[in-house]
């Protein structure tokens, strides 16, 4: 489905200078909410660029991922557009952009200061890099994760116990929840300040890390029930995103469990498109 950028009704803002190209929606492959391709960047084996909105941020501009279709995968590679817009210009076929790695309004670059600030032990100093990383993209797991280590280093738990619940809770196209993360919320799941919040109460293990054949384990029916519970106790947004790790998780199941759950990619999308538009009406996509 192409999407001219002129006609646009929707709320989401879209980066000046986007009518050059060719963006679209395509509903044959089980893809992110707010994705859209960039179709001039369409590599013919199925990988391209395209704008990605954060979930109910649809009034910033998106960003400009690479979408990898064979892992189902989205790499944040440009900053904005217009590092995108200088990068397709060059045509040089280069993999991504050069990173600048000082530049504090990416959440990448930040999130990798973070990382080397906390391996050289200066905790205070990664707190603060990882902050303004995951204030400018909540979406990512491994932002969060390294967030909470260090909360915890700094004995303060309540803080750590959230972010790690945003690690567990992020957008599994960006990446799954690595598996010490996934091990460290397991340990949340007896006591503390979140024992009673829906991803925490259900007990223990409803997800688990596994191997890298199998990343992580979930249990389905438990996740159903938590997505519900976040739903009804009025957190939309992480209802909506655990909403869509299902739907992502069991499009790679096999037939036997899809079938189970009666799951069928494209009408489950569709249905969840239209429950995510009821709560964030400017998000279309």
């Amino acid at each position: 489905m192409e999407i001219a950028p002129p006609a646009f009704t929707s709320g989401m803002k879209f980066p000046e200078g986007i009518g050059r190209f060719t963006i679209s929606k395509d509903k044959h492959e089980f893809l992110p909410s707010g994705y859209l391709a960039i179709e001039e960047t369409n590599d013919g084996g199925g990988d391209n660029c395209g704008l990605y909105w954060e979930i109910g941020r649809e009034e910033n501009l998106p960003m400009v991922c690479l979408w990898q279709h064979e892992g189902s995968l989205l790499i944040p590679e440009f900053r904005d557009f217009t590092s995108f817009l200088e990068w397709f210009e060059k045509g040089d076929g280069s993999a991504g952009p050069t990173m600048n790695l000082n530049d504090d309004d990416f959440f990448i670059p930040l999130m990798n200061k973070g990382k080397v600030l906390t391996k050289n032990g200066r905790m205070e100093e990664a707190i603060e890099k990882l902050e303004r990383s995951v204030s400018l993209f909540g979406e990512y797991s491994e932002s969060w994760y390294l967030l909470s280590e260090n909360y915890y280093k700094t004995g303060q738990k309540e803080k750590g116990d959230s972010a790690l619940i945003n690690s567990i809770s992020s957008n599994f196209f960006f990446g799954l929840p690595a598996k010490k993360a996934i091990d460290r919320f397991n340990e949340l799941q007896t006591s503390g300040t979140f024992q009673n919040h829906p991803m925490v109460k259900k007990g223990t293990n409803w997800i688990k890390g596994s191997d890298f054949a199998t990343p992580i384990s979930v249990d389905y029916d438990l996740m159903l029930e938590i997505i519900q519970d976040l739903l009804d106790s009025g957190d939309f947004r992480t209802g909506m995103l655990m909403s869509q790790n299902y739907g992502m998780l069991m499009s790679r199941e096999t037939e036997d469990i899809t079938r189970r759950y009666n799951f069928e990619p494209s009408k489950w999308f569709e249905q969840f498109s239209v429950k995510l538009f009821s709560i964030y009406p400017e998000r279309i996509y």
